[in-house]
């Protein structure tokens, strides 16, 4: 029996489309959980804003994180006003590590425990804080550690705040090793997770050794077809069927036969003048029957191409995500010009 391989649509928000992990370590990953009830707002340069109409907990959960001791959270926020939320939750497959959160003087926190009490166990605080009604891009970096192990460091915008040293990281002992993070979740108060009033972007996990700085995450749908077209569209251009941001499911679609080395590639607006770190090709795809199916994600510029391992699909839409670092034509960090003459794709596995 074929298996026939459906790409639909840019992703979606729970499964990573308006969310990004760094493929610099084991945390490149795809995003899970039952976020819809975020509202997507559009800002002029192609990034987006995450809000909520209610305050409450509605989360977003990465997974196959890779169990790393050490992590750095980064994200947007617009601190609408001075309302204390702790909304970040770091698990693994033992239960609860910690959370991060904000109190009501601005500063970045971390508690390593007393999550049914807001400022429970805050283990290490920003010196600096963030206004209300500014927004500010946040890195926090964690050491995982217990007893006296652990540490954790807060950067502004880019610039370090400062580190906390010599503290015990983790909720119970043993619990060294990051395996999820769930964005708008506390396990308790739902009243002070989400904000509402509030705004969140720029979503990024890495374990790079460095900061990162003060960076963005944008978002480019496909907006025409590239040098194959093997995938047949339910109706139109094969990229006016993969070019939601907000995927429609089964009303638009590409479609396979599961010939292995089926593709279809796809060009996209590209960028402006900007330093880039990565490049993430998503898209959400399904089989249709019992059989093994894989797709590979590839990012091609100047006739090469890099490509993604196999990745299983099953029988229902998931978001399947790859990061790659370097232009494949020069193997050194993308210019914004290599990144606008890209093509992006995807290929039926063998």
């Amino acid at each position: 029996m074929s298996d026939f391989l459906l790409a639909d649509g840019f992703g979606n928000l729970a499964d990573g489309a308006h969310v990004a992990a760094t493929d610099r370590s084991p945390l490149g990953s795809q995003w899970t959980g039952y976020a819809y009830d975020f509202v997507l707002t559009d800002r002029s340069d192609g990034r987006k804003w995450l809000s909520v109409a209610t305050t409450g907990r509605v989360g977003l959960q990465s997974r196959s994180l890779g169990n790393a001791s050490t992590a750095a959270i980064c994200f947007r926020v617009y601190r609408g006003d001075a309302t204390a939320c702790v909304f970040i939750k770091l698990v693994n497959a033992a239960g609860t590590i910690g959370w991060i959160g904000i109190n009501a003087s601005g500063a970045v926190t971390y508690q390593n425990g007393g999550y049914s009490t807001l400022g429970a166990n805050i283990v290490a605080t920003s010196t600096d804080t963030i206004p209300t009604t500014t927004e500010t891009f946040v890195e926090v970096r964690i050491t995982l550690g217990d007893s006296a192990a652990g540490s954790v460091s807060f950067y502004m915008n880019g610039v370090l705040s400062n580190t906390v040293s010599g503290i015990d990281t983790c909720y119970l002992t043993g619990r060294t090793a990051l395996q999820d993070i769930k964005f708008g979740e506390n396990s308790e108060s739902a009243a002070q997770c989400i904000i509402a009033g509030w705004k969140y972007g720029d979503i990024i996990i890495h374990t790079a050794t460095s900061p990162i700085g003060d960076v963005g995450v944008y978002y480019r749908p496909v907006d025409a077809d590239g040098a194959d077209s093997d995938f047949t569209p339910s109706a139109g251009a094969n990229y006016q069927c993969a070019d939601e941001i907000g995927p429609d499911g089964d009303t638009t679609y590409n479609e396979s036969d599961g010939t292995a080395g089926h593709r279809d590639s796809f060009e996209t607006a590209g960028v402006s003048a900007m330093s880039v770190l990565s490049v993430g090709v998503l898209f959400r795809a399904r089989k249709t029957d019992t059989g093994t199916a894989t797709l590979l994600l590839g990012a091609a510029h100047g006739g090469s191409e890099d490509q993604s391992t196999a990745k299983a699909l099953t029988e229902a839409y998931l978001t399947q995500i790859e990061f790659f670092d370097v232009c494949p034509s020069t193997s050194a960090a993308w210019s914004a010009a290599e990144v606008t003459a890209a093509e992006l794709s995807y290929e039926v596995g063998a």
